[in-house]
């Protein structure tokens, strides 16, 4: 029996008891899609890039200027243009948006570090060669074609300048000798993120050396643990307990990890593919999700942060593209649940407060997500 609130007494002994008001129903995945869209559409910027420098909060991860802010905006930025060409919902105006990300990332593609500490921009890098070469493979006829291949080439090479000895690629220099090739380790899921995007300059028909693909491969095959998680970090290796490596702490890393492997060859079979996404959407969201926006990171349990949750859910979407049908299925509305976890009033996303270019980032990362929970819906929406 459900018991009546203290407000409702009055009413009960009256014999007038009011009728609790009905929930709104959820939206549908496709509304939520074309949300999203429209509001990446509505914050572009005049010059053609998403995200901005400027916040209201105090406290901040570290972020020195000018390279480690052109690096996230640029980072930013492709993404959006990614999610806009993945989307099945493509109005006029979200065409436009990601033809003038496009003119934006080949202006700003070349991001330079700060200092010896902060490398922020192979993120930039890697999300960058991810577009282009997914640009160049949709839009044959581009006229900007030519630069868009010489601008993914430069990329290339600085990926070479910025791989660590360990054969990876890593955002900070913490701990080692400020150098101008990284001195310090390499993290399993930026090692990741690149090897993507040199998969897909690598599909455009671009040249991406062999030894820069097996030096990473090599990184990715040691951080991979028994347990089918994989390291943080690669100056983790001999912490193979510590929680932020083992199946929980690594649960919205293991998909991207997985993946990137998967695009140079790697078999994992169908059940550890599974597995990586149930860890994910099913046996442990509940930890994923107690980190989602709380400003310092790798403060909760498994040392989980809020960054990893909408990064996990975009490339477990990738991660179902190399699934049958039944099993992308299956994962459809856990998938959908995920992110709208992370889902604001005005149709954004967000799951990190990081100076203004968290609400882009993570909308980008939900509607990469999204278009995959809508794709068994036929034909284009405009």
């Amino acid at each position: 029996m459900k018991l009546l609130p203290l407000w409702a007494l009055p009413a009960l002994l009256a014999g007038t008891v009011p009728s609790q008001p009905a929930k709104a129903p959820s939206p549908s995945p496709r509304r939520v899609l074309r949300d999203a869209v429209d509001w990446l559409v509505r914050h572009q910027y005049p010059d053609g890039g998403w995200g901005s420098h400027e916040s209201a909060r105090v406290y901040k991860i570290l972020c020195d200027v000018p390279g480690s802010h052109r690096a996230f905006r640029v980072a930013t930025s492709a993404l959006c243009v990614i999610a806009l060409e993945e989307s099945p919902y493509e109005p006029p105006a979200a065409v436009k948006a990601a033809s003038r990300g496009i003119d934006y990332l080949l202006g700003a593609y070349d991001v330079k570090r700060p200092n010896g500490v902060e490398h922020y921009n192979v993120w930039s890098f890697g999300y960058t060669l991810q577009c282009f070469g997914d640009w160049l493979r949709r839009h044959p006829g581009d006229r900007r074609n030519g630069a868009i291949r010489k601008a993914s080439a430069e990329l290339v090479r600085k990926l070479g300048i910025y791989q660590c000895t360990d054969g990876g690629w890593g955002y900070l220099s913490l701990g080692g000798v400020p150098t101008y090739r990284p001195s310090d380790t390499s993290m399993s899921f930026t090692t990741a993120t690149d090897l993507v995007g040199l998969a897909r300059a690598k599909a455009a028909g671009l040249e991406v050396p062999r030894s820069m693909i097996r030096k990473a491969l090599g990184l990715m095959e040691r951080c991979l643990t028994p347990r089918g998680s994989f390291l943080y970090g690669y100056y983790l290796r001999y912490r193979l307990t510590h929680g932020i490596n083992g199946p929980k702490g690594s649960a919205c890393r293991t998909p991207a990890c997985q993946y990137s492997m998967l695009l140079f060859g790697r078999d994992f079979s169908r059940k550890a593919r599974l597995e990586a996404l149930e860890n994910l959407l099913l046996r442990f969201p509940r930890f994923q999700k107690i980190a989602v926006r709380e400003p310092i990171p790798h403060h909760k349990w498994y040392s989980i942060s809020g960054y990893f949750y909408l990064y996990g859910h975009a490339y477990a979407a990738w991660l179902l593209d190399t699934l049958p049908e039944k099993d992308r299925e299956r994962f459809r509305e856990p998938l959908f649940r995920g992110v709208m976890f992370c889902r604001e009033p005005d149709g954004s996303f967000w799951d990190y407060p990081l100076y203004g270019y968290h609400k882009p980032y993570g909308t980008a990362f939900a509607v990469i997500a999204l278009s995959r929970v809508v794709s068994g819906e036929k034909g284009k929406t405009r």
